[in-house]
């Protein structure tokens, strides 16, 4: 069978080696044209080229010379920051973290607003201020903005989005059929991504958080249910329908019921113990640690039930994907959290227990910014990249195309 990564075009191929020489860039801002060539292996000439074609396109501004070698010393390049901006919006059912970034992966600004009106006309409006707000607060060209990405749970089986079980009927049901991405391209002129969640989550560890440098981990959203984003290569591993990572919708038993492992190991798992029968909180951020304080008993009840499951999860991971780590993170306070992963210690034995480990088999994530909106903020600017964006995303509006004559600075 013919893989369908080959017989690509040579434009395909030209995109792709510049977006591999950009990477290089932003990983190492001192490398040379000649360390480049041999890293990608290609020719000097071929790497001139393509870094004439990122100067020219604004991508990327020399960095000055690499002294130490013999004869005249060669020009390094580095990211040029300003060439466009990312903004990220994380969509929860009481409030949206928003954050706009540039093209070097620096924070510019970042808002939060409550989400109070939850019909379309209210959703839709939110995230049109948001981003507008953003590109004000940063103070920035918006036609210099490649694009939005917006992070929500979301299901797809069937070619129908579903929600998680612990959600269904709920904020997300409505939402998910808003269309909210075509609705803010629609509102903005924008090119509009949506993602999982616990995906951007580890896009956002990838880049930001403690996944930077690494090539394979796997990241645990602990949020009203559980996601997972697997990352393989460097990269998002989506599976046969995009559905890879869903680990909240394992089954699992206690008692004489089976259940998802996300009615335990979650937000609402906790608020079942410590405030049982009651509805969602409408700001949870700042309910959760009054109602944590207010019933430690029960809190530590559930960190210990949901530590076993924990457990559990990470020897299964660790045994089937071989992680490098496993990331969690969470809306949990911070102490919370750790007392938890804490908890989950000794984790059982399985191929992650080696004697020459240096990373954590288990740790907390990004603590102290919202990784997920972080995570969002990428995708527009990665699709953008990207040699081929519609195979990889589900874009609404149309991604920039930055080797047009007119470039991203034009």
């Amino acid at each position: 069978m013919k893989d369908p990564g080959l017989g690509k075009n040579h434009g395909f191929t030209k995109r792709l080696n510049r977006q591999t020489v950009l990477g290089l860039l932003r990983r190492d801002p001192s490398l040379s044209r000649a360390e480049i060539a041999r890293l990608v292996q290609l020719s000097p000439q071929a790497v001139s080229n393509i870094t004439q074609d990122l100067w020219d396109g604004g991508l990327v501004v020399p960095a000055g010379k690499v002294y130490g070698g013999k004869g005249q010393p060669p020009t390094s390049y580095r990211i040029a920051a300003d060439c466009g901006f990312g903004i990220g919006l994380h969509l929860d059912r009481t409030a949206v973290r928003a954050v706009l970034i540039d093209f070097a992966y620096a924070e510019r600004a970042q808002i939060r607003e409550p989400l109070t009106d939850p019909s379309e006309a209210g959703v839709r409006g939110t995230l049109r201020r948001l981003v507008d707000g953003l590109i004000a607060a940063a103070g920035v060209e918006r036609r210099r903005v490649w694009g939005v990405g917006i992070a929500s749970p979301r299901l797809r089986l069937d070619g129908e989005e579903l929600d998680s079980p612990l959600l269904e009927g709920e904020f997300w049901s409505r939402v998910h059929g808003y269309e909210l991405d075509r609705g803010l391209a629609e509102d903005t002129g924008l090119a509009v991504i949506v993602e999982n969640d616990a995906n951007a989550g580890a896009l956002g560890e990838l880049t930001f958080g403690r996944g930077v440098g690494l090539q394979h981990f796997c990241y645990l959203f602990l949020g009203h249910g559980l996601g997972g984003g697997l990352v393989q290569n460097g990269a998002i591993y989506r599976g046969g329908s995009a559905n890879a990572g869903e680990v909240g919708r394992i089954l699992v038993r206690r008692g004489e019921e089976t259940l998802y492992l996300e009615s335990i190991l979650s937000l609402e798992g906790l608020l079942g113990r410590i405030a049982p029968g009651e509805d969602a909180i409408h700001d949870l951020d700042l309910s959760l640690p009054d109602l944590i304080d207010g019933a430690r008993a029960a809190t530590e009840a559930w960190i210990e039930a949901a530590a076993d499951h924990l457990r559990w999860l990470v020897a299964t991971l660790e045994n089937t994907l071989d992680p490098q780590t496993i990331l969690i993170g969470s809306d949990l306070p911070p102490h919370v959290l750790d007392r938890l992963v804490e908890r989950a210690h000794p984790l059982h034995p399985t191929i992650g227990l080696r004697r020459d480990r240096a990373i954590p088999r288990l740790q907390a994530g990004l603590i102290g910014t919202d990784v997920i909106a972080l995570g969002a903020a990428t995708t527009p600017l990665l699709a953008t990249l990207d040699p081929d964006p519609a195979a990889t995303w589900t874009i609404r509006g149309r991604i920039l195309d930055l080797y047009e004559p007119a470039g991203p600075g034009a």
